[in-house]
């Protein structure tokens, strides 16, 4: 994620992560590990990880061309991920291990499908790009507003932008002021949409026909968000508290996790929620049902975003 985090870690930061790092078994005590792997990016270590949460040590590690940013699977069971700094994007098979660059040129960083097109956000052309799925041709540009960062496509195939400098959520042609530094965005499958705003301390929830349906001041620099399988629950990821908030019912509980907390995964029986350590490389599972931290994994050196994995 495009963001400025705390300037350093510092002594507390590290003191804390420690601490939890020592305190959580690497077993799964109060509830079973997921059975599904986990695909992690691994920013500075320039890797995708495929982490198995029973066996957390055992982490299978594929090299990429290019620190990654955003990860989503493909039609046809590839991995895209993009390699913003890189401007390129990667196409991995997981179980080959096997790695296709595409060199696109420009920032790359978020991802979604659009039916047969990828969609990649752009902050260097503030625009989303499009990109056919058979041939990789490039379609066109969608203009957007300033620095797009993330972006989904909602039920009824209109698509949301969120737009960092900006403060802006766009959803097809309508756009809505939400807040400084929003660079997140999760739709739930009955085409809720949620966005944070990291510099206001904020998470929104709009219907699909963009009204607001719920406001949250969470505070703690809210960097991710994402939706639960079935849609009531809400995870924010707060990188400035080393936690993470589950809303649900207009309830607010916030848990503690290791390090500087960024990707967002919940499982797919949305038991478990899984958190990245964007500078420590851990990752840290909680159970979703009441907030409590089960699981601390360190596993590589700045994870990032996160997609639960049962292969192709």
């Amino acid at each position: 994620m495009l963001r400025a985090h705390l300037a350093g870690r510092g002594t507390l930061v590290l003191a804390v992560a420690a601490l939890l790092l020592f305190a959580a078994a690497l077993a799964w005590p109060s509830a079973p590990a997921p059975a599904e792997g986990l695909l992690v990016t691994d920013l500075r270590g320039r890797a995708l990880l495929l982490l198995d949460p029973a066996q957390p040590k055992a982490v299978r590690r594929i090299p990429l061309p290019g620190g990654p940013h955003e990860l989503l699977r493909l039609p046809d069971g590839r991995v895209a991920v993009s390699l913003e700094q890189s401007g390129a994007l990667a196409l991995v098979d997981v179980d080959a291990g096997a790695v296709e660059t595409l060199e696109v040129g420009g920032l790359p960083h978020g991802l979604a499908l659009d039916g047969a097109t990828l969609l990649v956000t752009d902050r260097s052309m503030d625009a989303v790009r499009r990109f056919d799925l058979e041939t990789w041709r490039e379609l066109g540009l969608r203009p957007v507003e300033p620095w797009p960062h993330a972006v989904a496509v909602l039920p009824s195939g209109e698509v949301a932008v969120a737009s960092a400098q900006a403060g802006v959520l766009s959803m097809g042609d309508h756009h809505y002021e939400t807040g400084a530094l929003t660079e997140s965005v999760a739709v739930a499958s009955d085409g809720r949409v949620a966005v944070a705003a990291a510099l206001d301390g904020r998470v929104e929830v709009r219907s699909a026909d963009g009204a607001l349906l719920a406001r949250h001041e969470v505070g703690g620099r809210p960097v991710r968000v994402a939706f639960s399988p079935d849609g009531g629950r809400l995870a924010v990821a707060l990188s400035a508290r080393g936690a993470v908030a589950l809303i649900e019912g207009g309830e607010v509980r916030v848990t503690s996790v290791a390090g500087v907390p960024d990707g967002l995964a919940f499982s797919s029986d949305g038991r478990v929620l899984f958190v990245s350590d964007v500078y420590g490389g851990a990752v840290s599972g909680v159970r979703s049902a009441d907030g409590a931290l089960i699981a601390v994994m360190p596993v590589g050196d700045g994870t990032g975003a996160l997609l639960a994995w049962s292969g192709r």
